[in-house]
């Protein structure tokens, strides 16, 4: 069962007006090791308060789908009132939304989406291709790899590393502003400018009809510093195991940054930040 059909099971209808959206990152801020099915439970049930509401939610994430639905599928377990996000970002750029019980893909931004960085990589290919062996033997004590099925793309073994494999690779690239990186972690992909967790959630935020104002943003990475940037109006907030930038962001944007890691850290931002202001 493909993650769409599963997560049909678990629809609710949308809200007769949406009035706004909470867009949540993954790993590491919804998901971790360390979560329990308590807190799980009290997540939707401050969801569903938030649904009452007209208030929506979506995950914003660098997984591909099929690993996506995998944590989605942990995260339900035990949890009688979860129900289905009402929009998916997958890979930072997919989108994916909801029509009637279904989650589908957005095909027309989808499209776009794989025809720019088809074209973005066949015309780079061969710099990158360089640029990844370069990296791959110069940093050959971090144990990098390419992510399975994305070939632009790079693990290493701990984030602390990932900051030296970060400078060369933005020294290289800096003369191709059409080319950026997403980074989470221990996770590197290369990609188009024009199709990030920022601008995918900045077309979400106008299929839906939605003011900026109303938008909650939640993230701990790198990656999550282009929703925030793309939505500066929004409400943002970050668990404490937020990198420094985002937690400089979220503050200076009078945003919540929670004294909790992960989704201890998420409750204590949807009760004490995002529902006073709802």
């Amino acid at each position: 069962m493909d993650i769409f059909e599963y997560l049909s099971r678990f629809s609710l209808p949308l809200p007769g007006q949406v009035k706004g959206l909470v867009s949540f990152d993954f790993d590491g801020t919804l998901f971790s090791d360390t979560w329990t099915c308590t807190e799980r439970i009290r997540l939707f049930d401050l969801l569903i308060n938030l649904r009452e509401k007209g208030i929506i939610w979506g995950i914003n994430t660098g997984r591909n789908l099929p690993y996506l639905g995998e944590g989605i599928r942990e995260m339900f377990q035990g949890v009688a009132k979860a129900f289905a996000p009402d929009f998916l970002i997958t890979m930072e750029r997919h989108v994916h939304l909801r029509k009637g019980e279904f989650l589908v893909s957005d095909i027309d931004w989808n499209n776009r989406c794989d025809d720019a960085h088809e074209a973005l990589f066949r015309h780079h290919g061969a710099m990158l291709d360089s640029l990844l062996a370069d990296l791959e033997f110069e940093f050959s004590e971090y144990q990098l790899s390419r992510q399975e099925g994305d070939v632009y793309s790079l693990v290493v073994n701990d984030a602390v590393c990932m900051d030296a494999v970060a400078e060369k690779i933005d020294n290289v690239i800096a003369p191709y502003p059409e080319i950026v990186t997403q980074r989470a972690f221990v996770y590197l992909r290369f990609s188009h400018k024009d199709f990030n967790k920022g601008t995918a959630l900045r077309h979400l935020v106008r299929y839906f009809g939605l003011d900026p104002r109303t938008v909650v943003i939640f993230g701990d990475g790198h990656n999550d510093l282009d929703a925030m940037a793309a939505l500066p109006e929004a409400y943002c907030c970050c668990p404490s195991n937020a990198v420094s930038e985002v937690r400089q962001a979220v503050g200076k944007s009078g945003g919540f940054v929670s004294q909790h890691s992960a989704l201890t850290g998420v409750l204590e931002g949807l009760e004490l930040g995002v529902l006073p202001r709802i």
